[in-house]
């Protein structure tokens, strides 16, 4: 059995979630895996996963796909077995990135591994349900993921300021960027909802009524985010003394609050989750630093700073997470709080 993909080798056939609609009824043991797996991906919206986990499960059925379709073969779903998910967790073990930074230089980590792995099982169980004939869930076996290091993604404040100050703001682009990253690092948001916002929800109308502080940005907003859950978030007057300054500097009417030169299919220049993560990269090559910094080491900063100078609870709600050992993940030895404290106690 073949490990991995050869390079200029044809991707497997891509479209599960906009495909034709699977009536479950039809599925039995002589249906193509496919089919099992585009009716699963509808379960999943019909019970309303989010459009942005949608696209990953199907990114990594698509690759499940990809392993057992060999030879132009078309498997069914009677076909799978033990030996097909030992196998395939055996070629996602040995298989290389295909993008980033290190593309084709080292394997997907663990944790990469085991989001393959959990969409297979959600496949499998899915299955189940229908009464197929396919191994259960608990068969997929998943690794051992080691929590991430803090220190992995943490910016101490002074190359956050270093990352802020590395934009020409007398340009258009330097105005909006200089925007974004501000809002992202006071707000903590994730990159998807950052995108996904519109302008009204921040901008006061015209004709309100001029705040105390007299910047016409809210100083809070709600966001929907990861598990489809609505938060509130808060920001600083910095943030939104630049954000006005960008917004003024915009002669548009896209309902985007971040837009970009390049029109959407929809008619929409809406920023996309890629361009904002290159926008942060680059100025972190413009600030001298060595780390491969992302729109999430923002996020990590934000939460440790609400962590540090309120409380974890804060945090927690600020951050949207469900459970508070998540936030304390984002922490670790980056907790100089606790630091002085020993060194107070022990020297």
């Amino acid at each position: 059995m073949r490990i991995t993909r050869r390079a200029g080798e044809a991707e497997p056939k891509k479209g599960l979630v906009s495909a034709s609609y699977v009536d479950p009824r039809d599925l039995g043991p002589n249906s193509p895996v496919h089919d099992l797996a585009q009716a699963y991906l509808q379960e999943l919206r019909d019970k309303g996963r989010s459009e942005t986990t949608l696209p990953r499960y199907e990114r990594f059925l698509v690759e499940f796909l990809g392993f057992i379709d060999r030879d132009g073969a078309s498997p069914r779903v009677k076909d799978l077995d033990l030996r097909i998910l030992k196998a395939y967790s055996s070629h996602l073990t040995r298989r290389r990135l295909l993008a980033g930074r290190d593309v084709g230089k080292r394997p997907i980590s663990a944790a990469s591994k085991n989001m393959h792995l959990i969409a297979l099982r959600g496949l499998l169980k899915f299955g189940v349900l229908l009464d197929l004939p396919v191994p259960g869930p608990e068969k997929v076996e998943l690794g051992k993921a080691p929590d991430p290091s803090p220190d992995a993604r943490h910016l101490d404040q002074e190359k956050l300021e270093r990352l802020m100050e590395s934009f020409d703001t007398a340009t258009d682009d330097g105005l909006r960027n200089r925007a974004l990253l501000e809002f992202l690092g006071a707000t903590g948001c994730r990159v998807s909802e950052l995108v996904a916002l519109d302008r009204e929800k921040i901008e006061l109308d015209p004709h309100a009524v001029n705040p105390k502080d007299g910047v016409r940005i809210a100083d809070e907003v709600t966001v929907f985010g990861k598990g489809n859950r609505y938060r509130r978030v808060f920001l600083r007057m910095r943030a939104r003394e630049w954000l006005e300054r960008y917004l003024r500097s915009r002669k548009d009417k896209d309902p985007a609050l971040f837009v970009t030169g390049r029109k959407k299919a929809g008619g929409s220049y809406r920023m996309s989750v890629k361009m904002a993560q290159t926008i942060v990269a680059e100025a972190a090559k413009r600030a001298g630093l060595a780390e491969n910094v992302s729109p999430h080491w923002l996020r990590h900063a934000a939460i440790t700073a609400w962590a540090t100078q309120m409380n974890v609870p804060a945090a927690q709600r600020l951050a949207g997470h469900r459970n508070v050992a998540t936030t304390s993940r984002y922490l670790g030895s980056t907790d100089a709080e606790l630091k002085e404290l020993y060194k107070k106690r022990f020297g």
